[in-house]
């Protein structure tokens, strides 16, 4: 079982490595503000859905909902809809000011509000239990993990220490480092994550409409 939690955790850290996300864009965003505490909280959240669709994908739950096929047009949609969202959202929130970038937020709201940020982001996107299918599937064909329900739970603990560790390590470089790039810079780093989003999710939207993807 610990190799499986091995495996997990570098499939977890792996997978979130890729900036063209929602969730990482946020993260990073946070960070470039130097809102560490707010960036944490909102990879928490994320981290949380994320380990349990990895672990009902080792236990053979990604097969089962392949079978209704509703399911790929919904999640398409459902990550469209995120990814245009999450853009707008970082194209037109103010900017931040120095008050407000120096914040802690040690009230039990507003962590919660960051964590249900991410969480939700997250649990309203089945297609993530599609894709840690896949991924499953291969560490299968690998023989690196033996398909058996019972390394369902140490395999999804490992995905998440793994996203959790690579969000930690982007957000305290970014903590050591972002006071060197100006508000400016940060300004515009933000809104232009936030086009990025807002453009994949056009792009996606697009090709789903042109390829009858959502229906």
């Amino acid at each position: 079982m610990l190799s499986t939690a091995l495996i997990g955790f570098l499939m977890g850290a792996a997978g979130s490595i890729p900036l063209a996300g929602p969730i990482t864009m946020l993260v990073l965003g946070y960070g470039l503000e130097g809102r560490i505490r707010q960036a944490g909280l909102v990879a928490l959240g994320s981290a949380l859905p994320e380990s349990v669709y990895a672990g009902l994908a080792l236990w053979g739950f990604g097969a089962l909902i392949e079978q209704f096929e509703w399911v790929g047009p919904t999640s398409q949609a459902i990550a469209i809809l995120v990814l245009i969202g999450v853009g707008l959202f970082l194209i037109l929130r103010p900017p931040a000011t120095a008050k407000s970038s120096a914040e802690t937020s040690t009230e039990g709201e507003g962590a919660k509000r960051h964590i249900l940020l991410g969480l939700s982001i997250t649990a309203l996107n089945p297609a993530l239990i599609l894709n840690w299918g896949a991924g499953v599937t291969m560490i299968y064909s690998l023989g690196l993990v033996e398909p058996k329900p019972q390394f369902a739970v140490p395999f999804g603990l490992g995905v998440g220490a793994g996203i959790l560790s690579w969000f930690t390590l982007a957000l305290y470089f970014l903590h050591r480092h972002h006071r060197r790039i100006s508000p400016r810079t940060r300004e515009k780093l933000m809104k232009g994550m936030g086009v990025l989003l807002f453009s994949l999710g056009l792009l996606a939207a697009a090709r789903a409409i042109l390829g009858h993807g959502l229906y």
